[in-house]
């Protein structure tokens, strides 16, 4: 199971004090985010097909219009495999596991843009889509503010690059993964895999 900000694996709208939910009552008892995250990893499939059956020159071009973060590495052969990653640890249930700048870079990178279009696709094709939200616009900013730790891999590359190795510490801006994914090198195998926690990751509220 994947590791977020908060528990995709419980019900959105629980009352917790970290989780915010949106304004729309019914919306927060549909909203399945395990679920978001699984339709979008899967139609993710034919996004990577497409780019794989054009001619290779225009790959780079095509990786970082669809993935302008993930895609930096110019490698479809590492999005294909990260894909894959997270697909089979979202539905492990027998471990938790963490994630790292390059799952999320990736993540958000899919998840932005299946939001996009679902957002402007007609009540038609958010049935099909997702039926379980009765063609709902989905709130793709609540979503990141509820599950994303941060946003550090959008961060400028010469603004990240400027900074030092005592400004960097702080921040917590000093993680290799994130380094990798701001000045687009293909993550080591290590890199690509999944941390699995040793306990339960998150707190428990009574």
């Amino acid at each position: 199971m994947l590791i977020l900000k908060n528990n995709i694996y419980e019900p959105y709208n629980l009352n917790k004090p970290n989780v915010s939910v949106t304004p729309d009552a019914d919306y927060n008892q549909r909203f399945d985010p395990r679920r978001f995250i699984e339709v979008a990893l899967t139609e993710e499939k034919e996004i990577l097909s497409f780019i794989e059956r054009q001619p290779q020159p225009y790959w780079r071009e095509d990786l970082l219009q669809f993935y302008p973060h993930a895609g930096k590495a110019n490698s479809l052969t590492y999005l294909k495999e990260i894909r894959q990653i997270l697909k089979t640890g979202l539905k492990k249930s027998s471990i938790w596991q963490y994630m790292n700048s390059y799952h999320f870079s990736f993540l958000y990178d899919v998840l932005v843009r299946f939001a996009f279009n679902y957002n402007h696709d007609n009540d038609e094709e958010r049935l099909n889509c997702l039926p379980e939200m009765e063609a709902r616009p989905i709130y793709f900013e609540n979503f990141i503010s509820n599950y994303f730790y941060d946003r550090d891999f959008m961060m400028d590359e010469n603004h990240f690059n400027s900074l030092t190795h005592e400004q960097k510490y702080p921040l917590g801006y000093d993680r290799p993964s994130l380094f990798g994914v701001i000045n687009g090198l293909i993550p080591t195998r290590e890199e690509m895999s999944l941390k699995e926690s040793k306990d339960y990751p998150y707190s428990i509220y009574v």
